[in-house]
């Protein structure tokens, strides 16, 4: 175990995208979990970003997809304990094709999140359902 360790972590954003009855979700390998995780779309802040605009940049490199309308729902540590990392929160609504293949595999998954399986994801979801 290695004790007094603190991950340099860029900003990030989360994206909670609403597609009728279902949100946008990815599966993809995480070097920490053992098996593929299933998440909403999300990434780093790319150096002179806005948090929008990372956001948006993000559901279309990874889903393909691109959202009418991108509103914040509020940010937060993801783990402050080890990580400088926040988390900016969207909910993209007005979803369209983007052209081009998806970078990840991308999902439907209830409202209400089952089979998300990271805790970034299930903690921008409790933001965007108090909306």
């Amino acid at each position: 175990m290695l004790v007094g360790v603190l991950v340099e972590h860029p900003d990030s954003v989360v994206i909670v995208a609403a597609d009728g009855d279902s949100l946008v979700a990815v599966r993809q390998s995480r070097p920490g979990a053992s098996e593929p995780t299933v998440e909403l779309p999300a990434g780093k802040i790319e150096p002179g970003e806005m948090p929008a605009q990372a956001a948006a940049r993000e559901l279309e490199e990874e889903c393909a997809l691109v959202a009418s309308e991108l509103r914040p729902l509020g940010s937060f540590w993801a783990a402050p304990a080890y990580s400088t990392e926040y988390l900016h929160v969207f909910e993209a609504r007005g979803l369209a094709a983007a052209g081009g293949e998806p970078e990840l595999e991308v999902l439907r998954v209830p409202h209400h999140g089952e089979g998300l399986t990271d805790a970034g994801s299930l903690a921008a979801l409790a933001l965007w359902s108090t909306r």
